[in-house]
């Protein structure tokens, strides 16, 4: 019998009693041989009962649960393995929460549990003990009857690797492809005198920056994501960061017969950041925003000081979708096509690994969308 029931905004809350857990662990370890073929997989493999908690795991899976600080994985959840954000926030656990009805994982189990085999991807932020992280898997689910117990078979592989290059391909084969190539024809259109210095230098000189930025962008994620990337701290004053923050996206292609304004009263006291990454942070954010709007429209950004903290403000008139609200910050999630999504998984990776600080979002139809950036009170750096 579960002995624990609870809410849920999609799959079952109820967990089986710890002694099922047990006894269905003790069924699948007596059998060596099968002991013996999951421990030689190189993936987690773990074996889940109808509660989706674990009953089982080979040798790599528990290898990774030591490696996160977890003495036993029995009765985990999948997430809560993974210390997923979600499923550790959530006071029902793995697969209760409202974001979980985009979980690979959970619908890849559920599948499973239903008798059907089902392979899926899986985006999960984790919170780990650098910063947020972010893990890519490819998992796979499938019906597995032991004895009288229905279980689910569940390998999960982690396909990192193979998103980043997909995403850094996206950025250097296509996006910064094209930004060279709009250099390289106004160059041509220079050369063979069909077009005047005057008229072209002001799309070049933009054309360029966007290439160098795009560029940089991608380097300080690299280092981000491999914990090698140093912060400069220095003294900013906010409202005249985001005047040259607005100056610099203004003669940007995404803001084209569109109005970037500065909203009434940004101000505040000077605070300490990195002025590189925070400018990486809300240019992503000030991109997006012009992305999602359409001509005519305007996007405003802005700064408060509470006294506390430097807030900084970025808003649209456009509400996300539901789904999306629930991905946004998730590395290669994306609404702008394949292998993109790089933006909004950045924001939150430089905010809280290495400016000490948190990225959130409010999205209605009623008053648009408005991402906020807050950076505590920091000493001013050591002359």
């Amino acid at each position: 019998m579960p002995h624990c029931v609870m809410t849920t905004e999609f799959a079952s809350a109820e967990r089986a009693a710890p002694q099922a857990i047990e006894a269905a662990h003790r069924a699948i370890s007596s059998s060596a041989i099968l002991v013996s073929i999951l421990d030689a997989l190189p993936e987690q493999v773990l074996v889940l009962n109808r509660q989706r908690q674990i009953v089982y795991g080979n040798r790599a899976a528990t290898d990774l649960a030591a490696s996160l600080g977890q003495a036993s994985i029995l009765g985990l959840r999948p997430g809560e393995l993974l210390a997923c954000r979600v499923a550790l926030e959530s006071p029902a656990g793995c697969g209760t929460a409202e974001a979980c009805r985009t979980c690979g994982a959970v619908q890849a189990i559920l599948d499973a549990a239903g008798g059907q085999r089902s392979n899926q991807e899986c985006r999960i932020s984790r919170q780990a003990a650098s910063g947020p992280d972010a893990l890519d898997l490819r998992v796979s689910a499938t019906p597995f009857a032991w004895g009288q117990d229905e279980l689910v078979l569940f390998v999960a592989t982690d396909i990192a690797d193979e998103k980043r290059r997909q995403l850094l391909e996206r950025v250097f084969f296509h996006d910064i492809l094209n930004t060279a190539g709009g250099i390289s024809s106004m160059a041509d259109m220079l050369a063979a005198g069909d077009m005047a210095l005057d008229e072209v230098k002001d799309d070049l000189a933009v054309a360029s920056d966007t290439l160098v930025q795009e560029i940089k962008s991608q380097r300080i994620l690299v280092a981000a994501e491999n914990n090698v990337l140093a912060v400069q701290w220095r003294t900013l004053e906010p409202r005249p960061f985001v005047e040259a923050l607005v100056r610099t996206f203004r003669n940007h292609v995404v803001a084209r017969d569109k109005r970037i304004a500065i909203a009434p009263g940004s101000g505040g006291r000077p605070f300490v950041s990195d002025e590189a990454l925070l400018s990486r942070v809300l240019g992503n954010l000030l991109k997006n925003a012009l992305e999602a709007s359409e001509a005519g429209e305007t996007v405003t950004v802005g700064c408060l000081d509470d006294g506390e903290a430097t807030t900084f403000t970025c808003h649209n008139g456009r509400a996300m979708p539901r789904p999306v609200q629930l991905q946004v910050f998730q590395r290669s999630f994306s609404t702008k096509g394949r292998d993109r999504g790089i933006g909004t998984y950045s924001v939150k990776l430089l905010t809280g690994r290495y400016l000490g600080g948190r990225v959130w979002f409010t999205s209605d139809d009623e008053t648009g969308t408005t991402f906020l950036v807050t950076l505590p009170r920091r000493a001013a750096p050591q002359s």
